[in-house]
């Protein structure tokens, strides 16, 4: 998790913004025949009918503490990030500004996904414009099986490429138990990094 990396973070006060930051959303939108909006989610938002369904849960809670509320309901109002982007406020603890930018990592990293996914451009190994990304796209198995514009510039497709070099030697028991280094099926950066990490342990021994 990525709070892990930073001591200081609160991790329950983090997933509790986690959890909560949406949660107006239950209201926000109607189900029954695709996504559409509530009459609540046009006039209030997901924002505001979150912060209201906390206030109605709190009442039933009468000795939580009013400096943590303050500070769940601050991550909700503030998880956008930027109040042209429709936060009421800007994160100003660390816990809001990582709830943030997770939330942003995890938004943009699913547009990403779909536009590569659901892109029709046949030709090349670039999708089309994204204007919610501000940039196109690599199909990066397309542009590492050859099949794009290096091919038809007369480079050899997958097909016609050598053989790939046999696997490299298994890492040090140590250096394969590390998390950063764990086995990813079909990844050829993997495969790079057990290659270097060999080579470096040779070289030292």
């Amino acid at each position: 998790m990525a709070a892990q990396h930073y001591p200081h973070i609160d991790r329950d006060l983090l997933l509790a913004g986690v959890i909560l930051h949406d949660i107006g959303k239950i209201y926000e939108l109607n189900y029954e025949r695709g996504f559409s909006y509530s009459n609540d989610g046009q006039l209030l938002g997901h924002i505001t009918i979150g912060l209201r369904m906390i206030a109605e849960k709190l009442r039933g809670l009468p000795e939580f503490p009013a400096p943590l509320r303050s500070l769940v309901e601050h991550m909700i109002l503030s998880h956008h990030g930027q109040l042209e982007f429709g936060s009421p406020k800007l994160p100003l603890f660390p816990e809001a500004l990582m709830l943030h930018y997770l939330d942003d990592l995890d938004s943009k990293m699913e547009c990403m996904r779909a536009l590569i996914e659901n892109d029709r451009q046949v030709e090349g190994c670039f999708t089309t414009y994204s204007s919610a990304l501000e940039r196109t796209a690599l199909k990066k198995e397309r542009y590492l099986n050859g099949n794009g514009a290096a091919a038809r510039a007369g480079h050899p497709t997958a097909e016609a490429q050598p053989a790939p070099p046999p696997a490299a030697p298994a890492a040090a028991p140590e250096l394969a138990a590390h998390p950063l280094f764990a086995a990813t099926p079909d990844s050829a950066f993997a495969d790079k990094l057990k290659q270097a990490l060999h080579a470096k342990q040779e070289s030292q021994s």
